[in-house]
Formats: structure tokens, sequence, C-alpha cells
């Protein structure tokens, strides 16, 4: 994943020019850097503040020559370092491919030989590694990355010299939850046993897409790491002698990577090694090994030709200008600023920003410099040569843009072209500041929009120019971001600790029902309402207000959005970890299903079967008549799923998921750079809002997962609603008409 060099970036570091941002950690931020002979390296530039601190860079150039002696199959080492430069800094092998944490969250857990090769080669870079001197102290998902001929072990960032101490004097805390040893979170001498208990960790969180010291807050997850057993019940049994042994709180106890290895052999059931030859890309499950294959693109298989570039089109001409004011246009500036936002690239393109330098970039059928712009098309993991093949359509929004595809070889990256692709973009029918929150759906019936606002809780506008027709607001809590419901030509707002309904045609209140809490997330369905206050799920008449039944939940401040179908409630009662089946007309439990902590999402169900989401990063399938479990798949961070044409569509992990609806199986997969709003789907078009740094509303084709086009709406988004040929999203503070 590359991000757009920003105005305090370096532009060189060493001999190295600078031409992207990689990542960043808690000593510094990773680049993408060049040698003068075009061969691509990362380079690690330490934070100001620490450089400054003497004793740190003693510390610092100490582990850069530590790390220098690592030189392994399975590591990806440095190459260079100045730690007396200005800024200190260090350079290693740039491996492109698919981090292990983004394979699990796009592709899910692995089987039992996949994850014995993978030990295989982590336990033979970790004995490289400590052979030289060297403990890793931040061994997780994140570093490791995925190869054809095996893992690489990366980021020595924060590796020490065994003799070395914790870095406290600079505030520094090496490790990351869930995959720190006992040791490193009780100031304990730490030593290359920790990095053995880190690939316990990794381990499990490969074979069952979670670690083996649950979800939560970090000082929960560090709690149990010091002093409570390790859930290894999902683990296979051959897989489980290994990492409980990895896992032993005393350090002592744990198994040195050589002794692993011998460990690991004779549970494949093999004499000295792992009977897997890591030379080919089938060493990894085959979705995953297809999406390394399309990201690192051989010299002798590019990616895809280079087609003649085009010149910019024409801007489109603005929309008739309504009473509501529209964003102001953008300069050049600040349109790179707005366009270059940090994305996940396709497997087989990776982007490339604008260098500085007046002189020409030596690339493969390139004489200018770099544009800063991105390429962006999905993952399909069925077809990966397809997918190659294919790029996003729709009109180029500025420039045309540039992608890498690359492998690595002993010397490093080998170049496999250049080329251009497309990127789709739209312009609002309408933009309207009068309502908007990205807390809540917008509603459409007929020639109305329906959206909550900052200034009153409800907003009616013209579906098809965005001109007011009234607004509702409160004396009390007015200004509250408020989820929406509609019935029976009502609108139920939620308004601080008030569910109001409002006349869809008037704006005149109804009823109001008060309790003692906020009110959250209703739902309204055969003549009820149902929405969460306080312990309780409350279900109340929709016509009057009255209530009939009330739930009491494990929560405190109940907020789980329900889904009623055919007089059965379905919820989740978040601390206790289950979904509920209600009887709608009594609120009497028909059944539970112990999955785990459901998500505040609403659950979905299509054809018998309803699907959830859980704070342990899964979707769930279960029988809507009995709550038995169908299939599961692990999602990532996030979780908000819509259901159309035998396809599950859920968001996660900055990914969007397509899956069988009966099996689970994963169809493709379409990522992007930052979490996502619950999908809505509509004529074969998924519509997709990301909710954080990404900032863009997409349309994705439901079939293919290709990118149709995309509208960069400038802040986090609510669930687009699709009517009238356009899209509805809301922002904080703005509602985007946006033409499918």
């Amino acid at each position: 994943m590359f991000e757009a060099l920003e105005a305090g970036d370096p532009r060189q570091v060493g001999r190295y020019r600078i031409v992207a941002r990689l990542g960043a950690g808690g000593m510094g931020r990773v680049y993408l850097g060049r040698t003068p002979g075009g061969r691509a390296v990362a380079v690690k530039v330490v934070r100001p503040e620490l450089a400054e601190d003497a004793e740190f860079r003693r510390r610092f150039a100490r582990e850069v020559a530590a790390a220098r002696r690592v030189n392994g199959a399975f590591t990806a080492g440095v190459v260079d370092a100045d730690p007396e430069g200005s800024p200190a800094w260090l350079a290693t092998v740039y491996v492109p491919g698919l981090s292990l944490g983004e394979a699990v969250a796009a592709h899910g857990p692995w089987p039992l030989e996949p994850v014995l090769a993978l030990a295989a080669g982590l336990a033979e870079g970790l004995e490289v590694i400590h052979a030289a001197g060297v403990v890793h102290r931040d061994l997780k998902p994140s570093n490791v990355l995925l190869a054809a001929d095996g893992p690489r072990v990366i980021d020595f960032g924060i590796s020490l010299a065994d003799e070395a101490s914790v870095l406290t004097r600079t505030g520094v805390m090496p490790g990351t939850p869930g995959f720190m040893s006992p040791e490193q979170l009780t100031a304990r001498p730490v030593g290359p046993a920790c990095d053995v208990f880190a690939l316990g960790a990794v381990l499990t969180f490969t074979a069952t897409g979670a670690g083996p010291f649950g979800t939560g807050s970090a000082h929960a997850v560090n709690f149990r790491t010091v002093y409570e057993a390790p859930d290894l019940t999902a683990l296979p049994a051959a897989l489980r002698a290994v990492v409980a042994r990895c896992l032993t709180k005393d350090p002592d106890e744990r198994p040195g990577p050589a002794e692993l290895l011998d460990q690991l052999a004779e549970s494949a059931g093999g004499d000295r090694a792992v009977p897997v030859v890591l030379t080919e890309a089938d060493w990894m499950p085959e979705a995953v090994a297809r999406t390394v294959q399309l990201r690192t693109a051989t010299p002798s298989q590019p990616a895809r030709p280079t087609p003649e570039r085009t010149s910019d089109p024409q801007p489109q001409s603005a929309a008739p200008p309504t009473n509501d004011p529209v964003p102001p246009a953008q300069t050049v500036a600040e349109q790179d600023r707005t366009d270059a936002q940090p994305r996940t690239t396709s497997p087989a393109t990776a982007a490339q920003p604008r260098t500085t330098s007046s002189e020409t970039t030596p690339v493969i059928g390139v004489t200018e410099p770099v544009p800063r712009a991105y390429a962006h098309s999905p993952r399909r993991v069925p077809e990966p040569t397809t997918a190659a093949a294919a790029g996003p359509t729709g009109l180029s929004r500025r420039r045309a843009l540039l992608g890498l595809a690359g492998t690595v070889t002993a010397g490093g990256l080998g170049v496999a072209g250049w080329y251009f692709v497309k990127d789709g973009a739209r312009k609002p029918r309408w933009t309207s500041v009068n309502g908007g929150s990205n807390y809540a759906r917008p509603l459409v019936s007929g020639a109305v929009v329906y959206v909550s606002g900052r200034e009153a809780i409800l907003y009616a506008l013209d579906a098809v120019t965005g001109r007011q027709r009234w607004k509702f607001s409160t004396v009390e809590d007015a200004d509250a971001p408020s989820s929406l419901a509609m019935s029976s030509g009502l609108v139920y707002a939620c308004g601080g600790k008030r569910l109001y309904a409002v006349d869809m045609a008037t704006g005149e209140q109804r009823w109001n029902f008060p309790t003692s809490g906020d009110v959250y997330a209703p739902t309204a369905a055969d003549g009820l309402v149902y929405f969460g206050s306080d312990a309780y799920l409350y279900a109340v008449d929709a016509f009057d207000g009255k209530q009939r039944w009330k739930f009491r939940t494990d929560a405190t401040a109940f907020r789980a959005a329900p889904t009623v179908v055919d007089g059965v409630v379905y919820v989740g009662e978040t601390n206790e970890g289950m979904l509920c089946a209600l009887d709608a007309g009594t609120g009497e439990r028909r059944w539970k299903s112990h999955v785990g902590i459901v998500s505040w999402v609403p659950p979905v169900v299509a054809d018998g079967v309803v699907y959830c989401t859980t704070s342990g990063e899964r979707l769930f399938a279960l029988d809507a008549a009995d709550g038995k479990l169908k299939w599961g798949f692990a999602t990532g961070v996030g979780g908000a799923a819509a259901v159309s044409g035998g396809v599950v569509y859920v968001c996660g992990g900055k990914m969007l998921h397509a899956l069988d609806a009966a099996s689970g199986s994963q169809r493709w997969v379409f990522p992007v750079g930052s979490s996502l709003s619950p999908p809505a789907v509509a004529d074969g078009v998924v519509y997709i809002a990301t909710a954080s740094d990404d900032k863009y509303l997409y349309a994705v084709d439901a079939a293919s997962g290709e990118q149709r086009w995309r509208f960069p709406t400038h802040d986090a988004a609510s669930t687009p609603a699709v009517a009238n040929g356009l899209v509805y999203v809301s922002t904080f503070g703005r509602l985007y008409a946006v033409p499918v």
C-alpha cells in the first residue's frame, strides 16, 4: 500500500530518492525509496524527537550494526543506514506483496498444511535473526510478508541487540497487544524467547482468524496474556501442542527456533523438515497464492500492457444550482490532496506519487515524472488472470495513473512494467448543507429524502433538487445525530432520550416516547417500532407510541439495531455474546446463539438465514428458525452485510467481500484504504462509503467486483441509499445526491 508524499516528507534520504509512503510505526515513518540505479528499498526514518536523544542514537546505531548481520532466506535484511544522519534512517530490502494480516482478513483462516509451511519459514527466519544477536520484539501478522518462495520477516525498526534494554527513556513501548510476551508486559528481561511467544500468537491468528488471548481493549488483552491461559481450542490437533509450547508463560520453557523446526516436522509427518517446498506460491492457500501472484507479476508476465496516454477530459458541466450551497471548486493542488488518499492498491498494481525532481523517471514506457494519483481495482479471487487484465471503468478524473508491479529477486525488486489506468469519477446532482450526519443512513420515500442533521434532528428534502421541504427540531438535544426509521406515513427519529414520530408530509409531531437514557437505532415493522434505550429493547405502537413490551438485555446502554422479519426480532445482546430471536408481538425469546459479541449493525435476514457480524471480526450465517450455525467467515475489523441474489456482501478489515450465501466461500474481494460503511446493493451494483481516511463513495459491480466509479465525500459517510437514479449519502454536515 502506497501513500502520497506530504509537504513535510523528505524527498531524498542518503542516496535514496523518496517516492511514496509505505507506513508508520512508533519509532518512525517508512518510505519507498529508489537507489540511483532504480532499485526499490524500504527506508525507515526515525522520528525527530527520538533522533535528538543521544542515548537513543547510541542504541539505534548498535541495533543497526546487529541488524546488518541478519541475512536469511526468510528475512528482509538491512542494506544501508545512517544512525548519525539528520534524520537518522535505515534502508531494508523492499518486498512487494501481501502481508499475512491482510491475507487472513481477505481470505480467512488457513488450513493446517499452509500454516505448518508458514511456521517453518518464520522459525527459520527467527533462527537467523537470533543467531545475529538480534531480538525482533514485534513479530505480528503485519510484519510478515508473503512471497512465492516463502514468508519474509520485516521491520527491524524496534529490534534490539539482545544485550540492550527496553527503550523506556524515549517513551517507546516495543510490541503489539496480543503478540507481546508476558515478560515484555511486566518489564522483565527480554530475550529471543519473546519472539517465539509472538510466533505462537501469529500461528494461532493464521489458523483461526483470531489471537490466542481474545479481543478487546489493549489492557484486557495484555491482562489475559500475562495471567490467563491462551484459547487454543480452535487449532488443529497437529498444531495445538506446538503453539502451546510457544505460548508458555515462562520464557525458559519455550522451544528455540531449531527445536521448533524439529517439532513442526514431526507434526507434518516429516523427518527433518516440513515437507513443503517453498519455491512456488502453492505453499499458501490457493486464494492467497493467486493474490500474491497478481501483486508480484514477473517481468515475463506483465500485469497489463501500456495503453496510449490520453489527455485529461474536460470538466463536466455543473448541475443546475439549487438554494443549497455546494462545496467550492478545488484547485489542482487541492485535488491532488483529495485524490491521493491512501488505499490498498490492486494486487497487480502499486501507486507511485509525483516526483519533485525535474529529471525524467527511468521506467519502461514512461518518459515523464510519475503523477501524484492512484490506481485502484479489486482483487478477484477466482480468476486472477482476468483481474489482472481488467481495469477500472469510467472517465479519468484528472490525469492518467501509474502503477508498478514487481517481484523480489536475489538483487531486490525486478520491474515488471508500468501502465496507465483510468479512475472513474462522478459529480453530485446536488448537495445540501441543511442535513447530513454520518451516523444515519438517509431514507427515501417517493420524491422526498429524509435525513438527520446538525441543527435539527430531521430534515425533509426534495429528492430531485435537494430543496428543503420542512425540518423538525426539539428544544432538548436539537443537534443530536439521529437514527431514522419510517412506516405508515411517519418518520421515527431518535432525539436524545426520546423517540419522536413525525408526519412525513408535514413535519408535524404525532407523538414522542420518553426514556431515562439515550434512544438508539429504531426499526419499524408491522405496526410497531423497536429501539434500544438503557438496558432494554423497546417495542411501541407505531401509531400512538404506547409501549407494547420491553426486553431486558445485559447492556447498560443498549445500542444494537434490531431486524424484524416474519414476526421475529433478531438482535444481538452485546455483553453476553449472543444473537437472540424474539417474538415480535410479545418480546419472548425464541432462541439464542452464542456466536460472540454481536456488533451494533443490524443483522441481515434472507431466505431463512440470518447473517450477523461480531466483535471477533467474523460474519456468521445462522438458521433463522433455530439459530444453528451454518458457516462463518473472518471479515477483519468492522463488519456490516447486505444480501442480494444469493450473494452476501460484507465489509471488514478495509475490504468489501462477496461471499456465496449458501457456503460462505469467497467470490471476490474489493480492497480500499480505510474502514467501510455498511453496503447497499441495487441493480447489480454495490455502493459503499469509506468511513475514515479514504473518504470516497464507491460503486462496485456486484458480479465481478470491478470498480465502476467513485465520488469524493471529503468526510466519513453513512450507508448509501439508492432511489430515483441517485445514490444519497450523508456526511457530518452534507447530503450528496450522486447519479448512479
